[in-house]
């Protein structure tokens, strides 16, 4: 990945050729016409043609959107490999009445952009000799957008490959091969811990001192290489709770354990939307295991990128989310500790926390200044995988496989692939970090996203490149039912009873008090602590109805430094006791019922900026609540004197 700041002419277009020859190859690996414009059996993608011709149109597309280029290449094309599909539901089946042109059309049009997209690079002032630091700001940035956007959907083409029959594809001689594990002798039918995958232990990420960590999360935008809208910002959180973590991602074998006892047919322990999706798909086991031995028997083996081979015990399980949860309820179970620990997949807090310093985000120390390790230049003929200058890490393409969770070296903290071989799916919805901006030339890369239905994954896979995951700064976002290169690593953190009988556990999310901009009212969480078993039935529903009326309020004063609350059934305004000693005055915010206008109305110094209705819940009982929509106003203070 070039440095963005010292890159040469040549280090540009040796990243574009890489970038480009990748999909390429990959592509080469079909077998026949039919494989090409065949829909996955889900029916929940595009076909094949789509994946190799809309990252080919995004050049075009995006460089005229930024003033590069004035004319289109192919118009029709340019339209129809534009839009991509994001999965909105598992349920959906209404994608692919379209037709879609021959391998040969899409490889012409491919040599077309080639060599448009070629000259924008060789002649380009943005990278003559002495360039300055290309930013988000430049011209040229939407070049890099968008051989990083390629990037991005080599990983998604090569998992929907394995979704397709396995004779459509052979794993090309120019491609990068399994890791050697792949080729061990014949696994075992029923695997057994510590003999065919490891012991997976707990390694604690204690408090200092009792006090919480500190996480910032962000990419600072000073920093010299290309990011994506959601990484930019800054947002920092404590982490009041210490917590355990896994050293490895979850195996295969451990997740046999899980499919052989019924995990896959025990509702209790999957989430409502989890199982309706499991049961909608008739699922019983992960889905790129292969049965291979009667009903019952729980003998499989694996499918790989290019073709099927014998189970691999030791590599990382590919699980969508609602799988890994309903693992981590069961692993629980069986460890019988459910009124003491929570079991869960890990954050984006904590996933900065499991780091070596010089892998967190931000802040950037003198130590670590401009350091990443997508920047590093290794030796010739060595990866991220095989290198000695480095921590070694299953990314950027070094092998087409999966390796075992315990291959690569762990990290300072005896933690590993915190980087690399499998993405890491976390609790975190997608939310914007505080200074989030749209760039214009792709202004619906994140903002769809946020609306408390997309995950993030963390860490990068095998075929995770450049600032494709292979970054320290990525942080992508999925649905839980999505399948990735992703697995997951078991969390655990303390449970508490409150005095009312309710177990509560306090998990720090990067979506909680998440800003603007949200697609619908605040989907995000209010509070880092949760419920997990009310004590009564209706606790939880309860609960959860006054944080959201609570956030509907906070957030109608969104913008100023001190907003003040009167609920209804407040006879007057007491404004006098808002003026404490110092106060700049005039940052405050009043957000009364309507019915306190008049008051207000009579004093010059307050101006009425915003009108609107909310809901007010008030308590009648234990499990009594009573919900009305309120007309509110919210005043501002004209003068700003202090007293």
């Amino acid at each position: 990945m070039p440095n963005l700041t010292t890159c040469t002419r040549q280090d540009v277009v040796d990243y574009f050729d890489n970038t480009w020859a990748l999909t390429d190859m990959l592509f080469s690996s079909f077998q026949s016409e039919a494989a090409f414009v065949q829909p996955p059996p889900h029916q929940l993608r595009h076909p094949m043609a789509f994946y190799y011709g809309h990252p080919t149109c995004f050049y075009i597309n995006k460089c005229r959107l930024a003033g590069l280029l004035d004319q289109p290449v192919n118009a029709a094309f340019e339209d129809l490999f534009e839009v991509g599909v994001d999965e909105m539901r598992w349920d959906d089946m209404s994608k692919n009445e379209k037709e879609w042109p021959s391998v040969a059309c899409v490889q012409a049009y491919r040599r077309q952009v080639y060599g448009v997209i070629k000259g924008l690079l060789e002649s380009h002032a943005d990278f003559a000799d002495g360039h300055g630091p290309i930013t988000a700001a430049s011209q040229s940035w939407a070049l890099f957008m968008a051989m990083e956007h390629e990037r991005i959907h080599l990983e998604t083409s090569s998992v929907l490959m394995q979704e397709h029959a396995v004779d459509n594809f052979v794993q090309p001689d120019t491609f990068p091969s399994y890791h050697p594990s792949a080729s061990r002798p014949r696994s075992a039918k029923v695997p057994v811990e510590g003999t065919d995958y490891p012991v997976n232990r707990m390694i604690q990420v204690a408090t200092h001192d009792g006090r919480p960590h500190v996480v910032t999360l962000g990419k600072p935008p000073s920093f010299p290489s290309f990011g994506w809208d959601n990484e930019y910002g800054a947002k920092t959180v404590a982490v009041a709770s210490p917590f355990a973590a896994s050293s490895q991602l979850v195996s295969n074998g451990a997740f046999w354990q899980f499919v052989k006892d019924g995990g896959y047919l025990n509702q209790k322990l999957w989430s409502a939307t989890g199982w309706a999706w499991r049961s909608f798909r008739n699922t019983k086991w992960p889905q790129f295991w292969r049965p291979d031995g009667p009903q019952g028997s729980h003998e499989y083996r694996l499918r790989a990128l290019f073709d099927e081979i014998d189970m691999q015990w030791d590599w990382p399980v590919q699980v969508n989310l609602h799988e890994a949860q309903a693992f981590c309820r069961w692993k629980n179970q069986q460890d019988d500790n459910v009124a003491s620990e929570y079991y869960h997949v890990i954050t984006e807090p904590m996933h900065q926390l499991l780091r070596n310093d010089i892998d967190k985000s931000n802040p950037i120390t003198s130590s670590t200044t401009f350091q990443d390790a997508i920047l590093n230049h290794l030796p010739r003929h060595t990866t991220m995988a095989t290198t000695d200058d480095a921590p070694q890490r299953n990314t950027n393409v070094s092998f087409a496989s999966f390796s075992p969770v315990d291959s690569m070296a762990p990290n300072d903290q005896g933690f590993h692939d915190v980087f690399g071989n499998a993405w890491e799916w976390c609790q975190d919805h997608m939310s914007a970090l505080p200074g989030f901006k749209v760039h214009p030339v792709y202004d619906d890369f994140t903002l769809p996203c946020f609306d408390g239905e997309h995950h993030v994954i963390m860490g990068g896979s095998f075929m995770s490149s450049g600032g494709n995951g292979a970054s320290k700064f990525s942080r992508f976002h999925f649905r839980p039912h999505f399948f990735q290169h992703a697995g997951f690593r078991v969390v655990s953190s303390a449970v508490t009873t409150t005095t009312d009988g309710d177990q509560v556990v306090d998990v720090m999310t990067s979506c909680v008090n998440a800003p603007e901009p949200h697609t619908v009212v605040n989907p995000f969480r209010t509070s880092s602590t949760f419920v997990l078993h009310p004590s009564k039935v209706s606790s939880l529903f309860l609960t959860k109805l006054e944080a959201q009326a609570a956030t509907q309020w906070r957030d109608f004063g969104a913008g100023y430094d001190n907003v003040h609350v009167v609920l209804p059934g407040d006879d007057s305004i007491q404004v006098d006791k808002l003026e404490r000693k110092g106060e700049h005055v005039g940052s405050v915010l009043l957000v009364v019922p309507s019915a306190l206008d008049a008051q207000l109305d009579k004093d010059d110094e307050w101006e009425r900026v915003k009108e609107g209705v909310l809901p007010h819940v008030e308590k009648e009982g234990s499990d009594v609540r009573r919900v009305s929509m309120v007309h509110v106003s919210a005043w501002r203070r004209r003068s700003t004197r202090t007293s």
